[in-house]
């Protein structure tokens, strides 16, 4: 039927249906352009999870690195608690004092432990002590209190003639060790 028209008819004729075409495809799909604009931001949303997941991968790929790392950080948080622990542990404490009170041949008259007093990061935890003894030993248990795996200040040494038989001194001292608290200011 086409082939009957002459040629401009053809032209009119297949430019009315291109136009028609078009036309209904603007009523069909008015959002066409809005479309266009929502595939741009999709395909930018696309490569910037792209970037995501790279960034990602990068990262599993340092997990070995990181979680040695995490065992070498607490391997030093073990160490620093051996030195700052987070609680009193005054039994073991007394023990050890004991101990080392008796390798040094002084007797161990009192131990009274005090509260705790909050400082920066750690609270202070003293104890009042009064050992008997010879003058020589108290350096030698000095001495070994000093090279304690914690931290213990020896503050206010008194020294006096002992009345007991076979020594020659006693001494009065506070002895002050520290415990780490995890709060502002101290205050376990």
């Amino acid at each position: 039927m086409l082939e009957k028209l002459p040629f401009y008819g053809q032209v009119l004729v297949f430019a009315g249906l291109s136009i028609g075409i078009v036309l209904a495809a603007y009523f069909i799909y008015p959002d066409l352009g809005a479309m266009r604009v929502d595939i741009v931001e999709l395909q930018d949303e696309l490569a910037d999870k792209q970037r995501e997941i790279n960034k990602g991968r990068a990262i599993e790929q340092r997990l070995p690195e990181f979680e040695q790392e995490i065992a070498n950080l607490q391997l030093q948080l073990e160490d620093v608690q051996q030195i700052l622990p987070t609680n009193r542990e005054t039994g073991d404490l007394l023990r050890w004092i004991k101990n080392m009170g008796d390798q040094s041949n002084l007797d161990l008259k009192s131990f009274s432990p005090g509260g705790l007093k909050p400082a920066e990061f750690y609270d202070e935890f003293p104890i009042d002590m009064q050992i008997v003894g010879k003058y020589h030993d108290l350096g030698i248990f000095l001495d070994r209190v000093s090279k304690y795996s914690r931290i213990i200040n020896v503050d206010n040494l008194r020294i006096s003639e002992a009345r007991d038989p076979g020594k020659t001194i006693q001494a009065s001292f506070t002895a002050t060790t520290f415990v780490y608290s995890d709060t502002e200011g101290g205050g376990s």
